[in-house]
């Protein structure tokens, strides 16, 4: 350890064109002792700081220990590590853990929001805008043109939405683009008991099968309504057909397939219904429209 203090001293010094008699006058020893600790010995630990200072380096970097550097992928693991444990360290697992997972997702989502304004002490406002704001309908918006931010701070619905602007536009080839299967979509959303079956179904274990007699049973709808709903799904694509064999027969049943789709979409229905306006940060700086193709008129 001796000899390799005494190496980076004269390593640095030297890169850094600083003499001995320089170094032994800012820290007040004498040249001949700046020679002996370059040789093997070690300087008094009071006058580490001042080495170091006049050299501009760290201390640990004297006595070769480099800073350690981290990938921003090492960071993120490390932040997960901690999430997944108990107060006594103890690693989690099953769904406490999982829940423990994703609100670290969701808070290293809204810490990239605040390091995208440029703001300082980036954590500590992090922090502070989620935990004042559990109760209370108070969101993100960051808007440029670069595409948006969105976020829903409070505990009863959390969210995090990053859009960034498509090459050709919100609106482009493969993107949001009028066409007559969005119209049909929401007309048959309009239709009578057809929001309430999908109610039913997300209340269902994933990949639940039904059918008319499901529905009729469950909402007290009569067959007629039943029918015209299955079809709707079916046509749209919001479930899948399958057959039941019962008595020697098939019997045509549906999947439901939606998973979380149907969540994020009612999601942002509501804010549509609900314009948010309270907001812990809200940034406008876009002035170009969302939609620049016109392809409703096609």
């Amino acid at each position: 350890m001796a000899n390799e203090f005494g190496e980076n001293l004269k390593k640095i010094r030297k890169e850094r064109e600083i003499t001995q008699e320089q170094l032994a006058d800012a820290v007040g020893v004498s040249a001949q002792a700046v020679s002996k600790w370059e040789q093997g010995s070690f300087p008094d630990a009071s006058l580490l700081p001042a080495v170091a200072d006049f050299l501009g380096v760290k201390i640990d970097e004297l006595f070769g220990r480099k800073e350690e550097h981290f990938s921003f992928e090492q960071l993120l693991a490390q932040e997960f590590d901690v999430a997944e444990r108990d107060e006594e360290g103890n690693l989690l697992f099953g769904a406490e853990a999982e829940k423990r997972r994703m609100l670290c997702v969701w808070r290293i989502c809204h810490l990239l929001g605040c390091t995208y304004m440029r703001c300082n002490n980036i954590r500590e406002v992090s922090e502070m805008t989620i935990e004042g704001n559990l109760w209370n309908k108070v969101y993100m918006q960051i808007v440029d043109e670069g595409g948006f931010i969105q976020a829903k701070l409070n505990k009863s619905l959390r969210y995090f939405l990053v859009m960034p602007q498509p090459e050709e536009g919100y609106d482009g080839k493969e993107a949001l683009k009028y066409c007559e299967e969005l119209e049909e979509l929401f007309c048959f959303l309009g239709k009578p008991n057809v929001l309430r079956v999908l109610f039913l179904l997300a209340e269902q274990e994933q990949n639940i099968f039904f059918d008319c007699n499901t529905l009729m049973e469950e909402l007290g709808i009569d067959l007629e309504n039943a029918q015209e709903i299955v079809e709707g799904l079916l046509r749209l694509r919001l479930v899948a057909r399958a057959e039941l064999k019962r008595g020697g027969r098939n019997e045509e049943i549906c999947q439901y397939r939606l998973d979380c789709n149907l969540i994020s979409f009612l999601t942002f229905a509501y804010i549509l219904q609900d314009i948010p306006t309270n907001f812990s940060v809200r940034i406008q700086n876009r002035n170009t429209p969302y939609f620049q193709h016109s392809t409703y008129k096609k």
